[in-house]
């Protein structure tokens, strides 16, 4: 089990058990780090005449540790990005030593003999709410600034561990919910697994902890309220279970389970570098979805004959400013570890729920029908030159895609191409070598999109399809939402027409199309995709090993009745059990 080692139960201690939905499968037994998604505002707590000094003395610890904490993310920034990044954290550092905001509080605490943490908190919102509500857009950004570092001093103030996760030791990371930008905080050298109060098997952090190869469960209601940062527990991402206190039983019947598991999938692992081609011969792309560069070594293990989707969102959270030139070595290093294998990039996907707070100061009322995808690129012409010129520049090191996210039609196609033709131009006048084999996409994942497929298709090289966001958005379901959660289908009869209607489009105007959503991962509709017409199948590395082992067991022909089949089919789960019953009988030993 991940993180076992040294790791003991106490005779006194009691098991408690959380059941939640598995998304992720493995064992891990660590302790847990609680992971805040919100800010409780402290209450205005009166304290007894003559206990000053020693609120005062909470408070000036806080800011003690909260200024080693910023000094240490800025060592770490400093040695991996570079000074431009790190003087960010020297505007954190002026704020937090501000001896005006120190008397200020202390002159609240003394004269209303109330709480430190209620006094510094409202004196911080001050600054703040005068920063919001500013013109200029750099003293706008401070408002973030400030913002941050109230937070950690609060954090501090209430005796929680860091909230920025550079831990020491193994944890099993536990949250409401974990965004795009917990993720990209996160030392993920350290994280063990996650358990997520909401979310689904499409949900963010269940994407990432596949990708991670990570056990996660969701949708565990309450657990942030009941651990603590520090309790011991296992995480059973195949049972969707959380343990906390686990017994030397438990323990050692989940050793035996995972000891049984390899070897099961290690016989699955022995043929996952060999092509993947059906039982007549038929050859079908297998590739990995990706977003660190340190899953490079992941995916060149797993199999993969390329990288279908590099999410490039995550390298940009985790550094907003990062200039062309370290995006382009970023970029390159991927390239050029995995050729010559291709490695399709995705452009920027922000917005929706990976919200760049500097790019969107003020709050969307639904975010995801919002500015987000190439909406947002074009809107921001200048960061959108930054990375396809990296991009460009990194394609000299190896075989690149770059594809658009979002697209509602050709239109955004056409002008997402005019960028790139610009930044292709510079290059070249600038002396640059830009490939001429660079292949450019649309992802097809808006119903507009797809009943449109014909008219983008010929504008670009290729399509992917994006299920998540395309289902999300053909049925009118969050699929976050609890209380829709079970009308997100993937076997919606009008979900298949519109990817079997992007199939046709992508053949008639000869170019290639594949899949890069979660649905491309499930091994139960394995046979209808290939029935559908997709031989592009783009899924989480931990899949690779399956995905490859199913589709040498597929007939095409018989994949093809089956789609016929299910087109004329109304409910999806009467589609799901036709597929499910070809993969049965095809591949059995992948459902044991």
């Amino acid at each position: 089990m991940k993180g076992e080692r040294g790791m003991t139960s106490t005779p006194t201690s009691h098991e408690k058990i959380w059941t939640g939905t598995a998304v992720s499968d493995g064992v891990a037994h660590a302790v847990v780090h609680v992971l805040k998604d919100h800010f409780d505002e402290p209450d205005e707590e009166p304290i007894q005449p003559g206990t000053e000094d020693h609120e005062m003395a909470r408070l000036n610890a806080a800011l003690e540790v909260t200024r080693q904490e910023i000094e240490e993310l800025q060592r770490v920034m400093d040695g991996e990005q570079g000074s431009a990044e790190s003087e960010i954290f020297e505007t954190h550092l002026l704020i937090l030593q501000d001896s005006t905001i120190l008397k200020q509080t202390e002159k609240i605490v003394r004269e209303k003999l109330v709480c430190v943490d209620w006094a510094y908190y409202k004196l911080m919102c001050k600054h703040m709410d005068a920063l919001r509500g500013l013109s200029d857009a750099y003293l706008r950004e401070r408002f973030l600034d400030v913002k941050d570092v109230t937070h950690r001093v609060m954090r501090h103030l209430r005796g929680e561990l860091l909230n920025h996760p550079m831990f020491d030791e193994p944890v099993i990371v536990v949250a409401h919910d974990l965004t795009p930008s917990d993720t990209v905080q996160l030392d993920r050298t350290k994280v063990l697994g996650f358990a997520v109060e909401t979310g689904s098997s499409v949900s963010h952090a269940a994407i990432i902890a596949r990708s991670l190869a990570l056990p996660a469960v969701v949708k565990m209601h309450g657990i942030c309220d009941e651990l603590h940062s520090g309790d011991t527990v296992l995480l059973d991402g195949e049972g969707g279970l959380l343990i906390k206190n686990p017994s030397q039983d438990t323990l050692a019947r989940y050793r035996l389970r995972e000891e049984q598991a390899e070897r099961r999938e290690d016989v699955f692992q022995v043929e996952r570098h060999k092509p993947s081609l059906t039982v007549c011969g038929s050859s079908i792309c297998v590739g990995a979805n990706a977003e660190f560069i340190e899953e490079v070594e992941i995916v060149e293990d797993s199999g993969a004959e390329e990288v279908g989707l590099f999410r490039t969102e995550f390298l940009h959270l985790e550094n907003p400013d990062a200039t062309e030139d370290q995006l382009a070595a970023a970029y390159g290093r991927v390239v050029s570890s995995l050729a010559p294998k291709r490695v399709v990039f995705r452009t920027l996907d922000l917005g929706g729920d990976k919200i760049d707070e500097r790019l969107a100061l003020e709050p969307e009322p639904n975010p995801f029908l919002g500015w987000r995808g190439i909406r947002l690129s074009l809107g921001r012409v200048d960061l959108f030159k930054r990375q396809l010129r990296a991009l460009l520049r990194a394609a000299a090191n190896g075989r690149v895609g770059i594809m658009f996210p979002m697209v509602s039609g050709v239109q955004e196609v056409l002008d997402a191409k005019a960028v790139l033709n610009d930044c292709a131009d510079e290059l070249t006048a600038e002396g640059v070598d830009v490939p001429d084999e660079i292949e450019v996409g649309a992802m097809i994942e808006i119903p507009s999109a797809a009943l449109s497929a014909d008219l983008i298709s010929a504008e670009v090289d290729f399509l992917s399809l994006g299920t998540n966001d395309l289902i999300q958005y053909t049925i009118a379901v969050d699929r976050l939402n609890d209380r829709v959660a079970g009308l997100y289908q993937p076997t919606h009869p009008a979900v298949l027409r519109l990817i079997s209607m992007s199939v046709q489009a992508a053949r008639g105007a000869g170019i290639r199309i594949g899949m890069c959503g979660e649905m491309a991962s499930d091994l139960t509709l394995t046979p209808l995709m290939i029935g559908l017409g997709l031989n592009e199948l783009s899924v989480a590395t931990t899949q690779i090993a399956r995905v490859k082992h199913a589709v040498r067991r597929l007939r095409v022909s018989e994949c093809e009745e089956l789609a016929k089949n299910v087109l004329t089919c109304t409910s999806p789960a009467k589609i799901r059990d036709l597929s499910r019953a070809v993969a049965d009988r095809c591949y059995p030993e992948l459902f044991e």
